[in-house]
């Protein structure tokens, strides 16, 4: 008889949606704030010469006339007016937002979030090195114009980590924005069936500076500068020198996604071009990366969310790898472990949503991994290829009222390249 690989978690997922789904029709209805916009003809023109707004505070009222196509007053088409509440919407700072002209002027309401959120991951590993734990927090209005500074510190890859950010909010119209981090990247590397293991010591920054968001427009661009300088310690065998990385990164942006607690739907598409070079060894340091994050809205609080991405370096040293494991891949596979020359991903998630009270939702959330990947070996050549496969369940303590924060506990059945279970917390949707 064939082994039944899916099991208990086959079960709990059908009867947890079918259940969530049964009660989330009857009862979501007196709970759930979407965005809203009151019949807007799509082709129609609105004369606006001003904002109404209610629920900004603390935000900055400036911060919505940023997001303007032009500045008042002016005549907005119905199409620009829906966009504009995307954005509003897209900042994540509130979960309600309601859209309505009324006369000449634009009324805007809305529920703000709490502007500070904690940062905290909890993921089970293999073994004990191999869980991560992160802590930290994030101001997401840090200025009054939806900028955000957050730190962070965190165990993982067998390492410590630390990360300092302000990123300023990419939605602007008329200007470019920017982003800037800090960072402390501390990795263990090993590789199976070889003797050889180091500890990889990276503290660098990053500038970026994005192009602006014109409405009518799904196409952006942004430009990064990226150094870091790059040691070894607790060397064993034959390690890759150090030295220190110059680049830069090139990315294009298609964006057509709406963000949501609940709900979020659309697409966005990301190609990064990372030319760059390794002083010191005079070492080639490229990379080709593309992501995408796609999400349908199939009822009131059920949502189909997909997210896959794809990488590829050149070869000859495994510092420079794409890493793929539990934290970022298929859940269950071992982290630190596998540094690759190619690799590629995809994550499928079902969610439905409960409501439990006023801005407060229990998610059930069914869930599929795959991925393809090429690990090197210690000396920087391909090995073979492998693939991976995973499925499970889990649950999500929703509280709308914070911005990117819940408590989320997963449990996932590792199929292929081996068998095994992963249960993983963290206070963030994984995807």
């Amino acid at each position: 008889m064939a082994k039944d690989w899916f099991g208990a978690p086959r079960h709990l997922a059908r009867s947890l949606l079918v259940t969530a789904v049964v009660v989330g029709a009857a009862t979501t209805e007196a709970y759930a704030k979407p965005t809203a916009v009151a019949l807007i003809e799509e082709n129609r023109a609105y004369a606006i010469d001003g904002l109404a707004i209610e629920g900004l505070e603390p935000t900055e009222p400036m911060t919505v006339d940023e997001l303007l196509p032009r500045s008042l007053p002016t005549t907005m088409t119905g199409t620009e007016i829906l966009e504009l509440a995307r954005r509003i919407k897209n900042l994540a700072l509130f979960d309600r937002v309601e859209v309505e002209p009324v006369g000449r002027t634009l009324h805007i309401r809305l529920d703000h979030k709490a502007s500070i959120s904690p940062i905290f991951d909890l993921s089970t590993g293999k073994t004990l090195r191999d869980s991560k734990t992160t802590v930290g927090a994030v101001h997401n209005d840090i200025d009054g114009h939806a900028t955000r500074l957050g730190v962070k510190a965190s165990y993982s890859e067998r390492g410590l980590n630390f990360s300092l950010w302000l990123f300023q909010h990419p939605y602007r119209p008329r200007r470019w924005t920017g982003e800037y981090e800090l960072y402390y990247q501390g990795s263990g590397f090993r590789f199976e069936g070889e003797d050889t293991h180091w500890h990889r010591n990276r503290f660098g920054g990053e500038v970026e500076f994005l192009s602006p968001f014109a409405y009518g427009q799904h196409f952006r661009y942004e430009f990064q500068i990226n150094a870091y300088r790059e040691t070894l310690s607790v060397r064993e065998g034959l390690v890759p020198p150090d030295g220190t990385y110059l680049g830069t990164t090139s990315e294009f942006i298609y964006d057509r996604y709406t963000w949501n607690d609940l709900t979020p739907s659309g697409f966005r598409s990301v190609l990064e071009l990372r030319p760059g070079v390794f002083v010191g060894p005079d070492q080639a340091r490229h990379e080709l990366r593309a992501k995408t994050i796609a999400a349908a809205k199939l009822a009131e609080s059920t949502a189909l969310v997909v997210f896959a991405s794809g990488s590829a370096v050149n070869l000859g040293n495994p510092n420079h790898a794409a890493l793929l494991g539990s934290v970022l891949g298929v859940r269950g596979l071992p982290d630190s472990l596998y540094r690759n020359h190619i690799q590629a991903f995809a994550n499928v998630e079902l969610r439905q949503a409960l409501p439990l009270g006023k801005r407060w939702y229990l998610q059930g959330v069914a869930f599929t991994d795959v991925a393809g990947f090429l690990p090197m070996d210690a000396r920087g050549d391909a090995a073979s290829w492998l693939f991976g496969w995973s499925t499970g369940v889990g649950l999500r303590v929703l509280p709308t009222a914070l911005v990117d924060t819940l408590l989320r506990l997963d449990a996932s059945r590792l199929h292929y390249p081996f068998g095994g279970w992963l249960v993983q917390f963290g206070i963030n949707q994984y995807i």
